[in-house]
């Protein structure tokens, strides 16, 4: 019997390198990441905690397998220039730099109109994003207002638009901007997050945040592979499994497997 099990232990074993080894040589996925920030004046607090937090948020979704480019637009200045790119897509540093320059003095806040400027659906805008055809596109909007102002899209055009990208989306909310962003977010594989958190004074409680935020991302990010495999997102690469799962996975079949022997 002891030597069985010795057996199931070493298969086992060569089992779980193997699964490690496929999961860190596989191809990453591509996503592309445009956050959407507020630039009204109750927004400062957030601003700060993004530039200083987009490292941690890169890091866990590199460490899950996933190659994020970042873009941000700033919407709701008070300036004729009311919504605006910041940044195309790059790194996470670069992001954290140009972040640096957003402000928080505006009072009206187009969200749906930003979304579409995000999505290069903006009539007459100047810039448009530089996506990659192979990555997953996703949005994300920090606000704590009601989409209000917008000029040219509406909830429903916006919703039809997300779609239409196949786009992840989703809400980082103050209290008073529940309601149709959130929709927007449960409509388009996304989730609702509490901005109140984000805008702490605490660094701690941002850290915590942040790693909660960017790790249902992740996971939200692998699922739409798993639910998308035809996306051009998806077709080159294997979704990596989660070493620990993987593991009990195996060690579950070492079981099994000692009791047929």
């Amino acid at each position: 019997m002891f030597k069985n099990f010795k057996n199931v232990v070493l298969k086992t074993a060569a089992l779980a390198s193997l699964v490690l080894a496929l999961n860190a040589n596989a191809a990453p996925i591509k996503t592309d990441i445009i956050f959407i920030v507020d630039e009204s004046g109750s927004m400062g607090a957030v601003q700060a905690n993004l530039t200083n937090n987009i490292g941690l948020f890169a890091s866990i979704l590199s460490g899950g397998g996933v190659d994020a480019n970042y873009g941000l637009v700033g919407y709701g200045a008070s300036s004729a220039d009311n919504i605006r790119t910041l940044t195309d897509l790059v790194d996470a540093s670069s992001f954290a730099t140009a972040a640096g320059n957003l402000i928080a003095n505006g009072f009206s806040e187009p969200a749906f109109d930003a979304v579409a400027y995000a999505l290069n659906s903006l009539s007459a805008q100047a810039s448009s994003f530089s996506y990659r055809s192979d990555a997953i596109t996703n949005i994300i909007v920090l606000t704590d207002e009601p989409s209000n102002g917008d000029a040219e899209f509406s909830f429903a055009s916006t919703d039809a638009l997300l779609s239409a990208n196949n786009a992840l989306f989703n809400a980082v909310l103050g209290q008073f901007a529940l309601g149709d962003l959130s929709t927007l977010a449960t409509n388009n594989g996304g989730n609702v997050f509490d901005l109140s958190l984000f805008a702490s004074n605490d660094a701690q409680v941002v850290e915590d945040f942040v790693t909660d935020f960017a790790n249902v991302k992740l996971q939200e990010t692998l699922t739409f592979c798993e639910l998308n495999p035809n996306d051009p997102a998806c077709t080159n690469v294997e979704v990596p499994v989660p070493p620990l799962a993987a593991l009990f996975g195996l060690a579950m079949a070492g079981v099994f497997l000692r009791r047929k022997a």
